[in-house]
């Protein structure tokens, strides 16, 4: 039976839950790790069920994002205090029992819950000493954790590869051959390390395709058996972002490194900045140049992660024509493209790919105010939306327009914000919103949220449009 149990919301930490899984089963072994990937089914009992699912677990490990401790139903009604709610009744559950050890675990930055936020039967889980998670100490924190799992105080860490050996790169515990042949072979192998000169490099392991681009990459490795010239700078357009819904990418630097066998290499360093709730490729398949009419795939090999609400870097490359002058980036999701021109001439300014930014998500960001003072929008009966503010980011793909709204309620019963239609007329496009999650705006109370939209890049003047029930209105708007 599993030993340790994992209690997530789905909306919440899901891809986190399915990473930690994969971790622990890694350092504690198959099968000891449950993670419930089911919902309750109508008609089962709460409690019943919960305690089926807990089994004979000892651990239990409750992982808290920015979001658990206030997400909400379709109601409005913060779960936690549900007495139903399955993340309610598995903590409580676990926190009954004595002979089950409970580890909050922290992801994306949260805190632990105030224990007067916590609603009575959960408040033990306050104190308890929590466990942080940081995706840029994300094995050496997982090492921690299963360490505590296992509960005995000696470390538990991740299984590392295999060093590459001079005579074999298999185990030599899997190989069943007879204990007179495994000896020769092992003072064979110590024979080899005394002849070698005491400062002779050890051999590294290979670098597997999943491996974040290095200096030692494919490109790399054919670009060193030729002369490499001095490598420079290449200028960049005033806007060099593309976004593709959640993930954005924006090139930050680029350069060129003449190759001498007619040939040189452009490098681009790129952040990806993931915007949503899971994880997200950042990855070579994104990319694409086209040069003379020729459309070309990255040498890079790079195949990384970008994780939930995080940012990450990588450098992308590509092998040219050495007398290339111009070229147009692709970055490509699905069926949407961004292009990016290039000018590869030198700026006489030395390459800088191989410093890392360390802005932020916006640093390099093109926005711009569009409104800062209140505009009523529409009104019907009680329920009146109007905007309090208005924002455009121009990337090479899109505009996102963004609103801030202020819904004010003057009946006595609760309205929804998804009670008014919002929608962006944009030439000929009647567009829905990107990002909207609503509110709930309750009796003789106002609330506010903010609204997304994407709108061509080609746009100059929209209009936003407003319908609760059979009133209308409409705001037009410049984009800068």
């Amino acid at each position: 039976m599993p030993t340790t149990f994992i209690s997530y919301r789905r909306d919440d930490a899901a891809g986190y839950a399915g990473r930690l899984h994969e971790a622990l089963e890694n350092r504690l072994g198959r099968d000891q790790v449950f993670r419930d990937v089911d919902t309750l089914q109508p008609g089962q009992d709460f409690v019943e069920a919960i305690q089926s699912r807990l089994g004979d677990c000892r651990v239990f490990i409750a992982m808290i994002g920015r979001e658990w401790l206030d997400a909400r139903d379709s109601q409005g009604r913060r779960r936690l205090d549900q007495p139903n709610d399955y993340v309610r009744l598995e903590l409580v559950t676990a926190l009954e029992r004595r002979d089950v050890r409970v580890i909050p675990v922290l992801i994306e930055g949260a805190t632990m819950p105030p224990v007067e936020s916590l609603p009575e039967p959960v408040r033990p889980l306050a104190r308890k000493q929590a466990v942080h998670l940081r995706d840029d100490a994300w094995d050496h924190d997982v090492d921690r954790l299963a360490s505590a799992i296992a509960g005995d105080g000696s470390p538990v860490t991740r299984p590392s590869p295999a060093p590459a050996l001079p005579l074999t790169s298999l185990s030599l515990s899997k190989i069943k051959i007879g204990g007179a042949v495994a000896l020769v072979v092992i003072l064979a192998f110590f024979a080899l390390r005394r002849d070698s000169p005491p400062d002779a490099p050890r051999s590294e392991p290979s670098i597997p395709a999943t491996s974040a681009p290095t200096a030692t990459t494919a490109a790399n490795t054919t670009a060193s058996k030729a002369t490499r010239g001095q490598p420079y700078g290449v200028a960049l357009p005033g806007i060099a972002e593309v976004a593709h819904r959640s993930l954005i990418f924006t090139v930050l630097s680029a350069s060129v490194v003449p190759l001498g066998n007619g040939t040189s290499e452009l490098r681009l360093r790129v952040r990806f900045s993931n915007e949503g709730r899971y994880d997200a490729n950042a990855w070579d398949d994104s990319f694409r140049l086209v040069v003379a009419g020729t459309t070309l795939a990255p040498t890079s090999r790079l195949n990384e992660l970008a994780r939930g609400h995080s940012l990450t870097q990588g450098i992308v490359t590509f092998e040219i024509p050495a007398k290339a002058g111009k070229a147009t980036l692709q970055i490509v999701e699905g069926r949407r493209t961004g292009e990016l021109p290039l000018d590869l001439s030198t700026t006489n300014r030395p390459a800088d790919d191989e410093n890392a930014d360390a802005g932020d998500g916006l640093s390099r960001a093109t926005i711009q105010t569009i409104a800062g003072t209140p505009v009523a929008l529409v009104r019907d009966g009680d329920l009146s939306v109007a905007i309090t503010s208005a924002t455009s980011r121009r990337f090479v793909n899109v505009v996102r327009l963004r609103f801030g709204l202020r819904f004010t309620n003057a009946g006595r019963y609760a309205a929804s914000a998804l009670d008014a239609t919002l929608r962006v007329a944009a030439g000929d496009e009647v567009l829905a919103p990107t990002d909207w999650s609503g509110a709930l705006v309750e009796g003789n109370s106002n609330a506010t949220t903010d609204v997304e939209f994407e709108v061509p890049p080609s746009a100059k003047r929209v209009v936003l449009r407003g319908t609760i029930r059979n009133s209308s209105g409409e705001w037009p708007i410049e984009i800068p």
